[in-house]
């Protein structure tokens, strides 16, 4: 079985299977054997040509050649960012995308649309020309989550120090995104879920609607005062980098 006939079949699947599916543990381990199977070893350029001029570096890369982009990504946008691999090389100022679905980055590799599996990369980073700020992505492995959580590939870290604040975008059909946090629609069909966690010694918890639940994982009264006198709120993003910040800040 050819790696075009494999990925014209995983489409197949993708539309005839609901998104909670596809997110399912077995499902996950589906799709990354499905895409290593049609991973290439190639060498690509350490540095994009576009904006070096440094074609002697090379980085070992696993290429898939897509037949079909991905349709939910955790940007629509095109950002030019850098790439760290699990094996030590990188790729410096390549345009990608992130498939939250097949966890794979799609990049721009001279004139064609590669993907890099998740399961090559260390983490990635990309500047936002929508929202005009660096934006760093790590793997969800890093972390212990809970255990009937879902979270796999790769999560948006925040704000980084003793504690921690991630993002997670994940793609759900309307009647199960049921979660208290912001939900942006996509499409009739599927939306949008984003959830945040805090992490404090590497477990991550869910940020939720009780304040005092969500004060509890830090554990520090000087931190309750400040959040309390600041009125700050744990729904809204502004606030929450704040919070972790100033934890972040206390000796």
């Amino acid at each position: 079985m050819n790696a075009q006939y494999e990925f014209l079949q995983f489409s197949k699947l993708e539309n005839r299977f609901s998104v909670s599916l596809l997110m399912s543990k077995s499902l996950g381990l589906f799709i990354l054997l499905i895409s290593l199977s049609g991973s290439l070893k190639a060498q690509v350029p350490t540095y994009n040509s576009f904006f070096f001029n440094e074609e002697a570096v090379e980085s070992k890369v696993y290429v898939i050649n897509l037949t079909s982009i991905g349709r939910y990504h955790f940007d629509d946008t095109w950002n030019a960012g850098n790439i760290f691999l699990k094996n030590g090389d990188s790729l410096i100022a390549y345009y990608m995308r992130y498939d939250l679905v097949r966890n794979q980055l799609e990049v721009i590799i001279g004139n064609d649309i590669k993907a890099l599996n998740g399961g090559f990369i260390d983490w990635f980073e990309w500047f936002s020309v929508e929202r005009l700020r660096p934006e760093k992505f790590v793997s969800a492995q890093l972390f212990q989550f809970d255990e009937q959580s879902e979270i796999r590939g790769f999560i948006q870290l925040l704000e980084d120090g003793d504690a921690k604040l991630l993002k997670c975008k994940r793609m759900y059909a309307p009647r199960e995104a049921t979660s208290p946090t912001i939900i942006n629609d996509t499409d009739e069909d599927i939306q949008a879920l984003e959830e945040y966690y805090l992490v404090v010694n590497n477990v991550a918890v869910e940020v939720t609607r009780g304040k005092r639940k969500n004060l509890d994982v830090f554990k520090s009264r000087e931190l309750n005062r400040y959040v309390n006198q600041s009125n700050l709120k744990f729904n809204n993003e502004r606030d929450l980098k704040e919070i972790v910040e100033y934890y972040n800040s206390l000796e």
